[in-house]
C-alpha cells in the first residue's frame, strides 16, 4: 500500500506554502493589468486585456446581456435571425457583479480569485495525496509556472518561428511550440489572459479528485457531479476531454486491481451531472442556426510537435525521474514505453499540416488505445499517480479527436505533466544532499518557468505598446470611443452598429507589430455596449468573410453611393463609426454625409446615426 508522508506539520507546511504561493502567482498576473490601470491616458478607456481580445468582447456580450437582466443570451456579432437560447452560467454570475463594478473589474477580479482559487485546490489535493512535501511544494511550483521551450524561440505574434536559423525550427517544423501562444494548455498563462480558463481549470481538479475520493466515500459525489454540470454548460469541451481520462484511468485501474464495483457506481453519478447541460446544449444547437454555424468553425489542433516541444522539460523530468525510480518496479520499463511513445507522436507529425486534421477516427482509436495502454503497464497501488499518467498520456492524443474545435482538448495538459515531474524527479533529487538538492530544484524550475515568464513580458509589452496580441485591436481606446460607448448604452432596443475592418501597423524587422492604424472596433462595440454589429468576430459570425467584404464596401471611397445604401439596408444598420477623415481627398473611407447625421463628434471618431 502507499505510505502517506505523515511528517510532523505536514499539513501546515503545505497550507502555509500553498498561500503565500498563490499570492504570488496572482500578483505576478495581474502586474500587467495593474500597470495598465497607472499608465492609461486621461478619458481612454481600458478593457483589461492585452491577448484575444475579440474573444474577451464575446464574453463581454455575454455580460451584457447579464447586466440588462437577461438570462438567455444571444449572438451580438451577427444580425442574423436566431431564438437567443444560450445559457452561460459563468458570464452570467459576471454579468450581475459587473452591474456593480463595471465589466473591467468584473473580469479582473474573477481572474484574480480563480487563480488564487486553483493553486489552493491544487494545494490542498496534493496535500491529501501521499506525495512527500518537498514533490508537492514542487508540484504547486511546476504546474503553475510550468512550461516548454518555447523560450528558445519566443516572439510576440503569430504560430510561425520568426527567425528560420533557430534550432527549434527543425524540432518543430518551424511552428512555434504551444507554450508561446496557446494559453489553455498551461497555468500562468492563463492566468494572465483569461478567467474562463481559470475557472474551467478548478472545475476540472473539483472533477478529478472528487473521482479519486469517491473510491472510499459517496460524499464527493454531489460536489463532483455539480462541477461537472457547471463544466459542461461554460466549458463543455473540456468533458470530453474528462471522458478520454476518466476511460483511460478506469483501464488502469482495473490492471491495478483497484477497481470496485461501488467506486465504478460513484463516479456513473458523478458523470451524470453533465447530463442536463448536455441535453440542453443538443436542443440549441438543433434549433439555433447561428449556433450551428459557430459551433461548425474549423480549429484544428496544432501540430503535435508544437505540443511535445511545449511540454518537452516537463515531460523529460517525468520520465527521467521515473526510470531513477527505485522503488518502482516497472519504472526503466514503463519510463522506456512512455519515452517510446512520445517520439513516435513526434516523428509522424512530421510535416504534418496544422490546419488540417491529423488523425481520422480509426488512427485515433488506435493512439487512444495505446496511451491507455502504457498508463495501465504504469499502474500502481496509488490512484493519484494512476490518473495522472491517464491524463499525461490520454491528454496528449486527445486534441486530435476527430471533432470540431479540436484544440480546445488539450486544456491543462501542462498540469498533470508538470505533477509528474516533480513527484517522479523529487523522488531522486530527494536522496541528495541538501544543497544540491536545492540547487538542482531552482535550475529545473527556472528552465521551465522560463516561457511563462516571457508571456508575462510580452504583456508588458503590449501594455506599453498599446498593441494586443490581434495586431488590430488596442489596448487603450480614446475618449472618442468611450462617449460613443455610452451613446450606444442609451440606446432601447435591437440597435445594429458597423465600424471600419482594421488596419495593423507594419511589423518591425523582429515581427512585432506596433499600435493599430486604424483598431478594429466592430467586436469592441458589441462586447462593450450590447449592440449587434455585421463583422463583429471571426467564429461568431457566420459567412465571417463576406460579412467583412460587404462592411469594407460600405465604407469604401470607390463604391458607388447606391451600393452603400443598399448594403446598410440589407443589414439595417442604425449607425456607423466612422473616422473623422472619412470623405476627405485620398481617404479610402467615402464620406457619410448623404447617409447620415453625427450624433457624436470627436477628433479620430465620428458616430453618424444612418
Amino acid at each position: 500500500m502507499v505510505q502517506i508522508d505523515e511528517s510532523p506539520n505536514r499539513e501546515a507546511l503545505l497550507r502555509r506554502y500553498t498561500l503565500v504561493f498563490a499570492g504570488v502567482a496572482v500578483l505576478l498576473a495581474l502586474l500587467p493589468t495593474l500597470i495598465a490601470f497607472l499608465i492609461a491616458p486621461p478619458n481612454s478607456l481600458y478593457l483589461g486585456h492585452q491577448t484575444n481580445v475579440d474573444d474577451h468582447m464575446v464574453y463581454a456580450a455575454w455580460m451584457r446581456q447579464a447586466m440588462e437582466g437577461r438570462f438567455l443570451f444571444d449572438n451580438r456579432f451577427t444580425t442574423d435571425a436566431q431564438p437567443g437560447l444560450t445559457v452561460h452560467l459563468y458570464f452570467l454570475l459576471l454579468g450581475w457583479i459587473a452591474k456593480v463594478v463595471g465589466l473591467t473589474w468584473a473580469v479582473t477580479l474573477a481572474r484574480a480569485g480563480l487563480s488564487f482559487l486553483f493553486v489552493w485546490l491544487l494545494g490542498r489535493w496534493l496535500a491529501s495525496s501521499s506525495v512527500s512535501v518537498f514533490a508537492a511544494k514542487a508540484g504547486m511550483t511546476l504546474a503553475t509556472l510550468g512550461g516548454g521551450i518555447g523560450f528558445l524561440c519566443f516572439t510576440y505574434f503569430g504560430k510561425e518561428i520568426f527567425d528560420k536559423g533557430n534550432p527549434v525550427v527543425g524540432l518543430t517544423g518551424g511552428w512555434l511550440p504551444v507554450d508561446v501562444w496557446q494559453p489553455e494548455v498551461f497555468v500562468f498563462p492563463s492566468m494572465l489572459t483569461n478567467s474562463l480558463f481559470m475557472v474551467s481549470l478548478c472545475l476540472i481538479v473539483v472533477v478529478l479528485r472528487a473521482i479519486i475520493d469517491a473510491r472510499s466515500s459517496s460524499k464527493p459525489v454531489l460536489g463532483g457531479a455539480l462541477a461537472l454540470a457547471a463544466l459542461m454548460n461554460i466549458h463543455s469541451y473540456d468533458v470530453l476531454l474528462l471522458a478520454l481520462v476518466a476511460v483511460g484511468f478506469l483501464v488502469s485501474s482495473l490492471a491495478a486491481k483497484r477497481f470496485g464495483a461501488a467506486w465504478v457506481g460513484r463516479a456513473g453519478l458523478i458523470a451524470l451531472g453533465a447530463v442536463p447541460s448536455a441535453l440542453w446544449f443538443v436542443y440549441v444547437l438543433s434549433q439555433d442556426k447561428v449556433f450551428q454555424a459557430r459551433a461548425a468553425t474549423l480549429t484544428y489542433s496544432p501540430n503535435l510537435q508544437q505540443v511535445t516541444a511545449g511540454l518537452l522539460p516537463l515531460m523529460l523530468l517525468a520520465v527521467v525521474g521515473t526510470a531513477l525510480n527505485k522503488d518502482e518496479k516497472r519504472g526503466k520499463a514503463g519510463a522506456g514505453l512512455v519515452a517510446l511513445f512520445v517520439v513516435a507522436l513526434h516523428l509522424w507529425a512530421n510535416g504534418a499540416d496544422p490546419g488540417k486534421a491529423f488523425m481520422g477516427p480509426a488512427q485515433f482509436g488506435i493512439v487512444f488505445a495505446v496511451a491507455c495502454g502504457i498508463a495501465t503497464f504504469l499502474a500502481g497501488d496509488d490512484d493519484f499517480k494512476n490518473l495522472l499518467w491517464s491524463w499525461a498520456l490520454v491528454g496528449l492524443v486527445a486534441p486530435y479527436f476527430p471533432a470540431l474545435f479540436q484544440r480546445k482538448l488539450a486544456m491543462g495538459l501542462a498540469v498533470p505533466w508538470a505533477l509528474l515531474a516533480a513527484i517522479e524527479a523529487g523522488r531522486v533529487l530527494e536522496g541528495m544532499e541538501r544543497s544540491s538538492r536545492n540547487l538542482l530544484s531552482a535550475l529545473g524550475l527556472l528552465v521551465c518557468s522560463l516561457s511563462s515568464l516571457l508571456w508575462l513580458q510580452r504583456e508588458l509589452w503590449f501594455v506599453q505598446t498599446n498593441v494586443a496580441s490581434t495586431t488590430l485591436h488596442s489596448v487603450f481606446y480614446s475618449d472618442d470611443v468611450a462617449k460613443i460607448i455610452r451613446v450606444l448604452n442609451e440606446q432601447k432596443g435591437r440597435t445594429v452598429v458597423i465600424a471600419p475592418p482594421g488596419v495593423p501597423s507594419k511589423p518591425d524587422e523582429r515581427g512585432r507589430f506596433g499600435t493599430p492604424i486604424l483598431p478594429d472596433l466592430n467586436s469592441i462595440l458589441s462586447g462593450q455596449t450590447g449592440v449587434y454589429t455585421v463583422s463583429g468576430h471571426w467564429s461568431e459570425t457566420p459567412r465571417y468573410q463576406e460579412r467583412l467584404r460587404d462592411v469594407s464596401m460600405i465604407f469604401s471611397a470607390r463604391v458607388p453611393l447606391t451600393e452603400r445604401r443598399r448594403l446598410i439596408q440589407q443589414y439595417q444598420v442604425n449607425y456607423a463609426v466612422v473616422p473623422t477623415f472619412a470623405g476627405q481627398p485620398d481617404s479610402p473611407f467615402g464620406s457619410f454625409d448623404e447617409l447620415g447625421q453625427v450624433v457624436e463628434h470627436g477628433t479620430s471618431w465620428n458616430l453618424v446615426k444612418l
